[in-house]
């Protein structure tokens, strides 16, 4: 019971903080196997379709103020999409629940799908702390220079952010925004609304085109309407505290908070874990 309430209640902080920053669907993971205790499909079922939720709330008023790229959150957007749905509809069922095993050391599913997160969170905390941006910059004529190349490169990328973050269910803007500003070139004031619009968009794929195949009548979706209720509160709160507090020393703060917690799912599952 204990546990149920704080697994709501992180919801409703992931909420807070993705109205704060912009970031921070990646925590609902942790939540859904740690405090719900949920199989591993289940928890990245709902993450996939929770993030989508709360994108689709932060890239909605974007899209009035017109600082979405549109043409961008398409060619991206359809190829992430068709990653994420290979993912979420075939290859997260296809593969093993016990990948190999060298000696005492047993590769699990769920350790596999974990180490994928955990390296997330790493890169997440990297473009948070800046380092990303060192010796870095944009190149804003690639796409009228070379527009064939443009979007081959795009959609080759696209299809690896679908599938990498596909596993987990996480949104995978840690891996778009930057590629849209360094590979891509678009300007920092459509970056954050394109991503949002590219990360919603294939999370209703992954979900509704995948996990609700897959799962069918086992997903409890008042489950997710409660959560979604929480989370969405959280964002308008958040987005009104944000302008009273010093957004970069929370992103620097909850940086290092994604750290610690990669660090913790790294030890929990390799180290600490029973094989399954």
């Amino acid at each position: 019971m204990i546990e149920t309430i704080l697994g709501y209640f992180v919801g409703w902080v992931v909420g807070i903080i993705l109205g704060m920053l912009g970031g921070g669907g990646s925590l609902l993971l942790p939540a859904m196997l740690y405090l719900f205790h949920l199989d591993l499909r289940f928890a990245t079922a709902y993450t996939t379709i929770l993030v989508g939720l709360t994108a689709m709330f932060g890239f909605l008023p974007r899209l009035r103020q017109n600082l979405i790229d549109l043409p961008i959150a398409l060619a991206m957007g359809i190829p992430v999409s068709v990653g994420m749905l290979l993912v979420r509809l075939w290859l997260f069922d296809a593969i093993p629940q016990r990948l190999f095993a060298i000696g005492s050391f047993e590769l699990t599913k769920k350790m596999f799908v974990l180490t994928i997160f955990a390296g997330l969170l790493f890169l997440s905390f990297v473009s948070m702390v800046g380092w990303f941006k060192v010796g870095l910059q944009p190149k804003t004529r690639r796409r009228e220079d070379g527009p064939v190349i443009y979007y081959a490169l795009m959609v080759f990328c696209g299809l690896l952010i679908g599938v990498i973050p596909g596993f987990t269910g996480a949104g995978g803007g840690v891996l778009i925004v930057p590629l849209l500003v360094i590979l891509f070139g678009l300007p920092m004031k459509t970056v954050v609304g394109t991503s949002l619009a590219i990360i919603a968009m294939k999370s209703f794929v992954g979900f509704f085109g995948g996990d609700a195949v897959r799962l069918g009548s086992e997903i409890d979706y008042g489950f997710l309407l409660r959560f979604s209720i929480l989370m969405i509160a959280g964002v308008f709160m958040g987005s009104n505290w944000s302008r009273r507090m010093d957004g970069e020393k929370l992103k620097q703060i909850f940086a290092w908070f994604l750290l610690a917690l990669g660090v913790f799912i790294v030890v929990h599952e390799v180290f600490l874990s029973a094989p399954e």
